[in-house]
């Protein structure tokens, strides 16, 4: 017996209400640093693809580093560098063409992680020293668990995000930052887009999408729209409309007499249908 087959996706609901991209409509520059290209973009050999994710995770991370080490961070202990960015980062600058290493899933799977695995180290720092000392080891399997679980439900499903849920119930550091890890991890993923955005588009193209390779906004009701009203257009050039006494023909068309009295004698008959049948009768 054939196992029942259940499917969900989220953004069949979503991407009605997600804005169409209009990164094409911006400066040149700005639009090629963003991701956009108008034509194909060309591809490079393997070594530049190494040499390319180098640099990016280099200049990433150092960027990473550079901030964490402001007064700001250094007063409140709070590291920028998170294990988890080390992955991050051969996605975000080697694979840089998978859905997992677009920004959607770069920064929603970094911080839909990260809450989970918050509140599961929060519920499970309730339990009494006694119990917490017994069961405290589960909340991190439960937390990669349910994060692994929710970034599939919302198609955020960034690897390195597991580590970061997992951090959040194990490293002490992490444990005490507690909901402040969500800034944090924000600034940092934001930063190694950013950095991404300059080196990944010297020679190559990222991001391939910025949510989704899917239609957005009504994006293809729009466009059936429009088909149908140049065919529309199109076919009415191209056409005599005789609608009882209403006779419409294209104005780059003249007719002669003979033709005249065709048309007049269709308008005639149709009127003299139309007594009989309340039903409008059109003749193409």
């Amino acid at each position: 017996m054939a196992s029942p087959q259940w499917n969900f996706d989220i953004d069949t609901h979503l991407n009605r209400f997600i804005p169409r991209n209009r990164i094409s409509r911006l400066p040149t520059p700005m639009a090629w640093f963003l991701g956009y290209r108008a034509e194909p973009q060309p591809k490079i050999g393997s070594v530049l693809v190494w040499w390319w994710a180098f640099v990016g995770a280099f200049l990433g991370l150092l960027v990473l580093e550079a901030v964490s080490r402001t007064a700001v961070f250094e007063a409140h202990g709070a590291p920028v560098i998170i294990a988890s960015f080390g992955a991050a980062a051969i996605l975000e600058y080697h694979t840089i063409e998978s859905p997992l290493a677009q920004p959607r899933n770069t920064i929603l799977g970094q911080l839909f992680s990260a809450v989970i695995g918050i509140t599961i180290s929060k519920l499970f720092h309730l339990m009494p020293e006694s119990a917490f000392a017994t069961y405290g080891w589960i909340s991190g399997p439960l937390s990669v668990g349910l994060a692994s679980a929710a970034m599939g439900v919302t198609n955020t499903v960034h690897p390195p995000a597991g580590a970061t849920a997992l951090l959040c119930c194990t490293d002490k550091l992490m444990v005490d930052l507690g909901w402040n890890v969500l800034w944090v991890e924000g600034l940092g993923c934001v930063l190694l887009v950013v950095v991404a955005l300059v080196v990944n588009n010297l020679q190559r193209r990222w991001p391939v999408y910025w949510w989704t390779s899917a239609e957005l906004g009504g994006e293809k009701r729009v466009d059936e729209e429009k088909r149908g009203n140049m065919e529309e257009t199109v076919h009415f050039e191209w056409r005599i409309v005789v609608r009882g006494s209403e006779i419409e023909v294209p104005d780059w068309l003249i007719l002669d007499r003979d033709e005249q009295k065709v048309v007049e004698a269709l308008s005639a008959r149709l009127r003299h249908r139309k007594r009989r049948d309340p039903g409008q009768a059109i003749v193409h």
